[in-house]
Parts: structure tokens; sequence; C-alpha cells
């Protein structure tokens, strides 16, 4: 299986790299840096590790705060139409407490009113590319591919057991990316990565309002969905997060007037 998500992850960034080298670069090439960070919160997160395991809500089970997040993406934009990026989106829930209830992970028998401590891990790494295929005056409209690592997972532990199942899996993803200028310094925007599938799906949704600082230097604010899951024989996992976010987005090199 490792060897499987190896060979997809390298023949997926051979071709993203391919459409790189032979896209029609010009002067008019830009590099750019985008820090986004706010807070989020749970509102489904349903678990199952392992065929006869109980399914646990890491929402209802345990009263899950709102949480800090940080995302960092860094690109490059050819010709103002093809755009190539890496995303470094980094995700950990921590919660303790006690449950009124027995649960079995992995076949491992957690009992009730012994302190727990659940840890959620979604980190996700993306190369992303994404091309304009409409461009007028005030809008753009562009469609691409991107190519997701996700390394994920719970681990369940107390003062007796211990229960963790970590894995990195690939998931190729479509993405759409929306732009409208309002004016000349604000504009709306959106970006959504999603596949499905029968056993699962991954969405992630941004919708966000925008003003440039400088000809360099935007600012956005916006609200973030994140949302999916697998359904396996072994695994259940469907999350539901909501994010408010603000970001700043850099660009060097920028040769427009």
């Amino acid at each position: 299986m490792n060897y499987l998500i190896s060979k997809l992850v390298f023949q997926s960034i051979y071709w993203f790299l391919f459409i790189y080298l032979n896209s029609n670069l010009s002067t008019n090439a830009q590099t750019f840096i985008n820090l986004e960070s706010g807070a989020f919160f749970t509102n489904i997160n349903d678990i199952r590790n392992g065929n006869n395991g109980t399914l646990f809500s890491l929402k209802n089970d345990f009263q899950t705060p709102v949480s800090p997040f940080l995302r960092l993406r860094a690109g490059y934009l050819s010709n103002g139409k093809n755009h190539f990026s890496l995303l470094y989106a980094p995700l950990k829930i921590v919660e303790t407490g006690t449950l009124e209830k027995d649960i079995l992970v992995d076949g491992k028998n957690f009992k009730a009113n012994i302190p727990l401590e659940v840890v959620y891990k979604f980190n996700s790494y993306r190369f992303t590319y994404n091309r304009i295929i409409i461009s007028k005056d005030n809008f753009k409209f562009g469609l691409g591919l991107s190519a997701k690592i996700r390394d994920a997972g719970v681990s369940f532990k107390n003062k007796e057991l211990l229960s963790e199942n970590f894995s990195i899996g690939f998931a190729p993803l479509i993405n759409l990316l929306a732009n409208w200028d309002v004016s000349k310094k604000m504009g709306i925007g959106f970006f959504g990565e999603f596949i499905a599938a029968s056993k699962g799906r991954a969405i992630d949704l941004s919708l966000s309002g925008r003003y440039s600082f400088t000809k360099n230097l935007q600012g956005n604010i916006g609200y973030r969905l994140l949302e999916g899951g697998a359904n396996g024989t072994y695994r259940y996992n469907f999350i539901q997060l909501h994010f408010i976010f603000a970001n700043l987005n850099y660009s060097f090199n920028k040769n427009e007037p």
C-alpha cells in the first residue's frame, strides 16, 4: 500500500512539473507566499476504529473547544493564468475527559469513568495547479488539479491502554478558483478543492473578501469549510470543521504597473 501511495504521489508531481515546465513563462511572472490563521470549531467528528469498534463522537462525547490553526501556501503565477502552489496545513485536536460508556477501539476496551486522552490529527500537504480559463476585466475563473497527501489518524490513551492509528494517504482533487474585483482595491474570492467516491469524500472550500494594501500585499478575511471522510470496513471517520480566517498574501516580482 505504501508503495502504491508513493507511486501515485511521484506520478502526480511528475505531471504537474511537466505542465509547469511546458507552460508559457514570461516576464509577467511572480512568486507569492500566503500565511493564513484564525480559529475553527468542530461540528462533526465521528470515529470508529476496528471492525467491531464503537462509533465515537469527538464532538458530542467531549466538549470540543474552538481552536487556533495555521496554513502556509507558497507558489508561482505565470502569465496571470497558470497557478502552481504548495500548501502546508497542519491540524490537531487534543481532548481529555471521562466518558459515561465503554468504547471499543481496535479490539481494546476503554472503560467508562477513567480519564481518557484523545488526539486527532489531520495534516494536509498539497501540490496544486490551476489554470485561468475565463478572464474578463473584473472576473476570473480557473480549473485545475491538486495532489493531496494527508497524515491523519487518532489515538486513545488512558492509564491502562493505548491505541494509535496514524497513516499517510494520497488523493487527487479537482480545484476551482473564482475572483471578482469589486473595485481596484477590493474583491471577493472563492477557492475549492474536492473529490467524492462511494466510500468517502474530501472537500475544502473557502470564500473571502480581499483588500489590496499595495500592489504586492493583499489581505483576506473569510470562511472555510473542511468536510469529508472515509467509510471503510475497519476505519470510519467523517468530519465537518468550520473556520474563520484572515490571511496575508505577498507577491514578489510583480510587474504590473
